[in-house]
């Protein structure tokens, strides 16, 4: 008899999770009561929420991190942080953020709303921000900390320097996310 380890049983637990949210959700969705049956914006749009919660949930925890390593002043932590948000963002960030941008886009065409309104050129702008910060900034400063510790040590005056500017921009980066999903739920000047 072949027992399965702690790791395996989260495992399987995890994907059996993932297809109660997406049973339960495909349900609500479709169940919806101004939904057509020809009508995908309400599936669009609960893609593009969830998505954007991940996205910006998650920054917004590597955020808090990134600052209660910099208060502890504990180099090997404050790299620790770094290197999730080095993860996350390539791995799970990136993607989430592609879907939101590709779901937007998805409900607009799906709607009668058009491109000229104020809130869309300001979810656009903001998004194309973010990408770009987080593939020419944040990604390569990234790979320098990596550099930098591997060649100096977290403790290092230099690798120290690289993660307050990361930590910086991240946070800058945020506040344009969080005022991109204000603007998205405000419609302002529309």
């Amino acid at each position: 008899m072949e027992s399965t380890s702690p790791g395996e049983r989260s495992r399987a637990l995890t994907f059996v999770l993932l297809g109660v949210v997406l049973v339960v959700g495909g349900i609500f969705v479709f169940s919806g009561s101004n939904l057509v049956i020809n009508d995908w914006y309400a599936l669009f749009k609960t893609v593009h929420v969830v998505f954007a919660v991940i996205w910006i949930g998650g920054g917004m925890l590597l955020a808090v991190n990134g600052i209660r390593a910099q208060r502890a002043n504990d180099p090997e932590e404050i790299v620790y942080v770094v290197r999730q948000a080095s993860f996350a963002g390539e791995r799970i960030f990136a993607p989430a953020g592609l879907i939101v941008f590709l779901m937007g886009v998805a409900m607009m065409l799906n709607t009668n709303w058009g491109w000229g309104h104020f809130w869309v050129t300001v979810g656009l702008i903001g998004y194309v921000v973010t990408f770009l910060t987080g593939i020419l900034v944040l990604s390569p400063t990234a790979r320098r900390i990596e550099a930098s510790v591997a060649q100096n040590g977290a403790g290092h005056a230099t690798t120290l320097a690289l993660v307050d500017r990361i930590l910086l921009i991240a946070r800058v980066d945020l506040a344009v996310l969080l005022l991109v999903i204000v603007d998205m739920v405000a419609k302002p000047f529309g």
